[in-house]
């Protein structure tokens, strides 16, 4: 899986999306589930218009739906649609209503176009883990330092990160030895894996700068 964009990035974590909340398909496609667009939405309040239905043929099975919605002052409106071409399951109107809704909240958040809703397509659907909140190791694409083993750890959601990262920044800070660094390092490995995000790439960036810090001190 290729690491998010900034705008995908922005997103998971101004909004506590989890990293088992929005996936990658098609190479460059970011979908988010549609349980997580409905609770960002009541989160930041949006104020839905009375759906209209445009058009409705159940024995084709071929519906569409124009639904509203309201942010601040910010007003979106999209059509969600559904017929045997895209659409699967035995409830279109509720299908078609799914998808007008996501592309609104998706619409007055402003990444539309960068990030779709799991209901536009089924094969947009994410594909089943085992267990789907524990990253396993080949999801890990950046070691964070030779000095720290890439383990497979449970991903903590996004805006939880931030205080456990400057956590353990503050704590690194404090050793002064490159022995007891590196024991530190292999000892807190599940931790630091365990952030999510764009936080391991900034811890990677610290515990460097940290031990180039030390090594020099030591030459001096």
């Amino acid at each position: 899986m290729a690491k998010p964009s900034k705008a995908v990035m922005a997103f998971m974590e101004k909004y506590g999306v989890e990293s088992d909340e929005i996936w990658e398909v098609h190479g460059s496609t970011w979908c988010v589930k549609h349980k997580a667009l409905e609770r960002i939405a009541a989160e930041v309040g949006i104020v839905w218009e009375k759906p209209e239905l445009k058009v409705c043929d159940m024995a084709a099975g071929i519906t569409a739906i124009l639904v509203g919605g309201k942010l601040g002052d910010h007003v979106e409106y999209s059509f969600g649609e559904a017929s045997p071409k895209n659409n699967k399951n035995s409830y279109p109107l509720a299908m078609a209503e799914k998808r007008a809704k996501d592309r609104v909240i998706l619409k007055l958040l402003a990444v539309h176009g960068d990030i779709y809703s799991e209901e536009e397509a089924d094969d947009f659907k994410q594909q089943p883990r085992q267990n789907p909140h524990v990253t396993r190791v080949s999801d890990i694409h950046d070691e964070i330092s030779d000095d720290i083993p890439t383990v497979a750890a449970t991903k903590m959601r996004v805006k939880d990160s931030r205080p456990i990262y400057a956590a353990l920044v503050k704590e690194m800070q404090r050793i002064q030895d490159e022995r007891e660094l590196f024991e530190w390092g292999q000892a807190k490995a599940e931790e630091i894996h365990a952030l999510s995000g764009e936080w391991p790439q900034h811890f990677k960036g610290e515990y460097t700068k940290h031990k180039q810090s030390i090594m020099n001190g030591k030459a001096a």
